[in-house]
């Protein structure tokens, strides 16, 4: 099965640069999600908060801690 292309640069962007990895605290251990389903982790207005804040910024990985119950990493290649 062939990978299909994301349509836009952004979430190419990201997928190209970063992995995302997310747990939720009530269960155990960590899961990865691509940028392209992460609006349906977090939402639109969120995504493109966190989105620009990793582009702009220079450090290697970022934390993100969603209403004490999500804690998302973005982890540089």
């Amino acid at each position: 099965m062939s990978v299909k292309k994301s349509n836009n640069p952004i979430i190419a962007e990201i997928n190209r640069h970063f992995v995302i990895r997310y747990e939720v605290v009530s269960e155990k251990g960590t899961k990865l999600i691509g940028a392209g389903k992460y609006k349906d982790l977090v939402g639109e207005e969120l995504k493109i908060k966190h989105f620009k804040k990793v582009l702009e910024g220079g450090s290697q990985v970022y934390t993100f801690l969603i209403r004490n119950r999500l804690k998302i990493k973005f982890h540089s290649k």
